[in-house]
C-alpha cells in the first residue's frame, strides 16, 4: 500500500477543527477499531472462515455462486436465535408492515431469491464475513483482489 497517497486522501480539514471535535473523532475511530477487531477475530478464528461454501465470497470473486436455502435457513436461524427474526429483517431494511418476517420465510423456502445485498449484509451481521471498503487505494491498489494476485 502505498502511504502517501492514502495520506494524500485524509480530509486535512479536520486539523482545522476544535481540538475537543478532533478528541472526539479520534475517540470513535478507536472504539470502530476495536469493533472490527473484534468482528475480524470471530470471522477468523470463531466461523472457520477457511470452511465457508463458496456462497460466502465477495459478487466479484470468480468463485462466487449463490447461497441455497439451506445455507439461507442456517444463517438466519443463527440470528434469529440472537435476536430475532424480526428484528433480522428490520436490520435488513424489510418493511413489510403487517409481517416483516414473511421475506425472510420466502428465501428460506427458496420460494424467492435473496438479492446479493441482502445475502451479504446477513454474512456480515452473523460474523461469517468481512466487508472491506471497495474504493481502490491512489496508487490503483485493491486489496480486496487478493485471488488474482
Amino acid at each position: 500500500m502505498n502511504n502517501k497517497k492514502f495520506a494524500d486522501r485524509v480530509n486535512s480539514n479536520l486539523m482545522d477543527l476544535d481540538t475537543e471535535i478532533q478528541d472526539q473523532i479520534l475517540s470513535d475511530f478507536n472504539y470502530d477499531e476495536r469493533l472490527v477487531t473484534r468482528h475480524c477475530a470471530l470471522v477468523h478464528f470463531i466461523n472457520e472462515h477457511y470452511q465457508q461454501p463458496d456462497s460466502y465470497r465477495s459478487i466479484d470473486d470468480p468463485d462466487y455462486r449463490e447461497p441455497t436455502k439451506d445455507e439461507i435457513s442456517v444463517v438466519i436461524d443463527h440470528l434469529a436465535k440472537i435476536h430475532s427474526k424480526t428484528i433480522v429483517a428490520k436490520q435488513l431494511g424489510l418493511k413489510i408492515e403487517s409481517n416483516p418476517t414473511k421475506t425472510l420465510n420466502r428465501w428460506i423456502k427458496g420460494e424467492s431469491t435473496i438479492p446479493y445485498t441482502a445475502w451479504r449484509m446477513l454474512l456480515i451481521l452473523d460474523g461469517r464475513v468481512v466487508e472491506t471498503n471497495r474504493i481502490p487505494d491512489g496508487d490503483g491498489y485493491r486489496a480486496w483482489e487478493k485471488w488474482k494476485q
